[in-house]
């Protein structure tokens, strides 16, 4: 879609668009600070498990920037609204970016709230990594590198505690849990059932009952700040081996393994996790150690202890949320399995339900 001259679709900074298809000319000058008179919009991300709208806006006076805003879909409005995404998106852009060092994230040309949206660079030539395809070796060694030193600067930082905007484990979210797994369970069930093994199912079964429990168990370890949605599709990566780590809509202040788990136990391969995980996460220890963390955090044992309950904890989840999941076209629908039966696969080997006695 190419807009040119005339009357914006979307206005300007105070009137800024609400979809795609009100990215205008008059709005795109106002933030770039320079006269366009015209854009190209291409919509991306379909498939991506992005849950909103994503365009690359081309202006005929420069690079091409990327606009992110919330998604059309009432329902899918009504969950981000309820976890707040936006929210963290648009406060990590503006209070928490300036701050990072080690981690590179795209830079931030416009972030503003109601209507929510976000300018952003666009990182191309860099390419994202892909979930459902999995990591290279030196794709999967930089995100544990960036995973490491995110979580070693953050870990157990004296303004965590004052940034109350981000959700912690206690966040309702996260207690709804349970509520949501009976309701989910038969239809997960009902897609997934022959391909997963038997063991880990009745492991789910046993242990969301114990959830707000193992929840509080762990309310009292140190935390650190953690991107949430730590996968291949949103990481970009250059040739020289660098790593950009984008959409931060689902950041937490949780305990640092988080993050990895959701790494190791969902993006790589049965086979490649089982010959590369060891050696990972003593990368990963060591990069928590470079950065002052003490035992046992950034012991190898405690992490693979750690590894094995979170990766029950990620099949559970999975389950309690399918129902508000979009696999509406094939690459969603492949992301989604691929989420699943790695998540399973990865309990079953480290036999999750034996550190977790169930």
């Amino acid at each position: 879609m190419t807009i040119a001259g005339g009357e914006p679709a979307g206005g300007d900074r105070m009137h800024a668009p609400t979809s795609v298809d009100e990215i205008g000319t008059e709005w795109v000058s106002s933030i770039l600070g320079a006269r366009v008179s015209s854009v190209s919009v291409q919509r991306i991300g379909a498939g991506e498990g992005f849950m909103g709208q994503l365009a690359r806006v081309t202006p005929d006076t420069g690079p091409s920037v990327i606009v992110k805003m919330p998604t059309a879909d009432p329902g899918g409005l009504m969950i981000g609204q309820m976890m707040r995404v936006w929210e963290r998106e648009h406060r990590f852009y503006t209070e928490i970016a300036p701050r990072l060092e080690g981690v590179r994230v795209p830079r931030c040309l416009h972030s503003q709230a109601e209507p929510w949206i976000l300018v952003l660079e666009d990182l191309a030539p860099a390419t994202p990594g892909d979930q459902v395809a999995g990591p290279t070796i030196g794709q999967a060694r930089t995100a544990i590198d960036t995973a490491a030193t995110l979580h070693g600067a953050w870990f157990d930082h004296p303004d965590l505690p004052s940034l109350d905007w981000i959700p912690d484990l206690g966040d309702p979210m996260s207690a709804s849990l349970g509520t949501m797994f009976p309701i989910g369970w038969p239809t997960f069930l009902a897609r997934y059932a022959d391909v997963l093994p038997e063991r880990v199912l009745r492991w789910c079964e046993a242990f969301v009952p114990t959830l707000d429990q193992w929840i509080a168990d762990h309310r009292d370890w140190p935390c650190t700040l953690s991107h949430g949605d730590f996968r291949l599709d949103n990481m970009f990566f250059r040739p020289d081996g660098s790593m950009t780590l984008i959409d931060w809509q689902l950041s937490m202040r949780v305990p640092g393994s988080t993050d990895l788990v959701y790494f190791l136990g969902t993006n790589l391969p049965r086979a490649m996790r089982l010959a590369e995980e060891n050696d990972l996460i003593g990368r990963y220890c060591n990069g928590l150690r470079a950065h002052g963390v003490p035992s046992p955090w950034s012991d190898a044992d405690f992490v693979t202890g750690s590894y094995a309950e979170g990766c029950l904890f990620y099949c559970t989840s999975f389950a309690a949320s399918i129902l508000t999941l979009d696999t509406a076209n094939e690459r969603g629908a492949a992301l989604m399995d691929s989420l699943v039966r790695r998540a399973f696969a990865a309990a079953d080997d480290l036999d999750a339900g034996g550190y977790l006695g169930l």
